[in-house]
């Protein structure tokens, strides 16, 4: 039946399913016994092992991410309580930058692979975006497996319901059927009986044949319904245990689409294949881009001289801010994104907090099963 067999060769609680993990069900799908009540200590060791560094490897990406907002929405706290004075001479640069970056970005015009936004958005995390490429991709082909886990699960789901429902009907047809039964073989009696006065005949022997045949029926029912009886109860069992797998990997996939939810906001993608694309056209761009600075140290001086006075004024992330230098020449622009950055910050929050529930359990699944088995941890 896929996930779990039809034969149940051994009596099995439900504590012998607590450290069975999805893997495993998978495997129990291609042939083994789905009631085996011997557990894969190692197994689920190395799983809950997979889970605690999996929770931890999202904590410190989401932690970083949350840092770096936390310093940008400082910095543009930071800006707003600066003297005008101040104020007037990084909206100057940031206005001077600006228009440098228009003037190589008129040169390029013929040649562009990529957006404006799209170019600053690569140059902006240029350090980051070759290792974040082969997260995209590995987590990308984890949410296809995690997908496929829940489809299967789902299948054996109703395989397990379907089972269990014709496991009710025929209790019902039986007990139906039997009551029409108990009503024919009285009614034959009876009759066996009234020919017997009326004719003089002996009518022993069809009346034992009678009852040795209800006799008979009756061990029929009685098995018959034990069965019934015994599939329903297993396959609640299973249904139970179907349903908290199904929730473990819809917890996976939860946390897998969120992360993969944002590094598409941040980015501006689609996908793992979108982010090469783009980043492909911004290398090719920026080769472009060393030969036109190369002839011209205007752009790099400016961005050197901002950078100098946001330090000296005590920003936190100096040089970011100067490719993004029209946030401070333009108050819309800034209004947008410090509102852009909130939202992701309130949703790199809401991550944290998640995974931090998510890794507390991990943590006590483990803690559960140190104390079950010892020597795995």
């Amino acid at each position: 039946m896929g996930l779990f067999g039809k034969k149940k060769k051994k009596k099995v609680s439900e504590s012998d399913y607590q450290w069975l993990t999805v893997d495993e069900a998978l495997e129990l799908s291609e042939g083994k016994d789905r009631d085996s009540s011997t557990p894969n200590p190692k197994a689920v060791a190395k799983d809950l092992k997979e889970q605690l560094q999996n929770a931890k490897k999202i904590e410190k990406d989401t932690s970083f991410e949350y840092d770096a907002i936390s310093k940008h929405l400082s910095d543009m706290q930071r800006f707003e309580d600066l003297p005008e004075k101040k104020k007037t001479k990084i909206k100057d640069l940031s206005a001077n930058l600006l228009s440098y970056e228009k003037q190589r970005l008129e040169y390029q015009h013929g040649n562009r692979l990529i957006s404006d936004e799209k170019y600053r958005t690569m140059e902006m995390y240029s350090s980051e975006i070759p290792e974040k490429l082969k997260t995209m991709e590995e987590q990308e082909g984890y949410l296809m497996l995690v997908k496929n886990d829940m489809r299967q699960l789902e299948g054996e789901k109703g395989s397990i319901n379907f089972e269990k429902d014709e496991a009710v009907k025929k209790k019902q047809f039986l007990i139906k059927f039997t009551k029409l039964c108990v009503v024919a073989i009285l009614a034959v009696c009876i009759l066996f009986v009234v020919l017997s006065v009326y004719t003089g005949k002996n009518m022993l022997l069809p009346i034992m044949v009678t009852v040795a045949l209800s006799c008979i029926y009756a061990a029929y029912f009685v098995v018959t319904m034990k069965e019934c009886d015994k599939t329903v109860r297993r396959d609640e069992r299973l249904m139970k245990r179907c349903v908290e797998l199904l929730n473990k990997v819809k917890i996976k996939y939860v946390n897998t689409t969120n992360t993969l939810e944002y590094t598409y906001e941040k980015y501006k993608c689609n996908s793992h294949q979108e982010l090469r694309f783009i980043w492909e056209g911004y290398l090719k761009e920026k080769e472009e881009e060393k030969k036109y600075i190369k002839n011209s140290g205007l752009l790099a001086a400016c961005r050197e001289n901002l950078v100098d006075i946001l330090t000296e004024c005590g920003f936190e992330l100096p040089e970011a801010w100067t490719y993004q230098a029209e946030v401070f020449y333009d108050g819309k622009t800034f209004r947008e994104l410090r509102s852009v950055m909130t939202e992701r910050h309130r949703k790199l929050k809401a991550q944290l907090d998640f995974n931090a529930k998510q890794k507390a359990s991990i943590e006590s699944d483990i803690n559960s099963f140190s104390t079950k088995y010892k020597g795995y941890f």
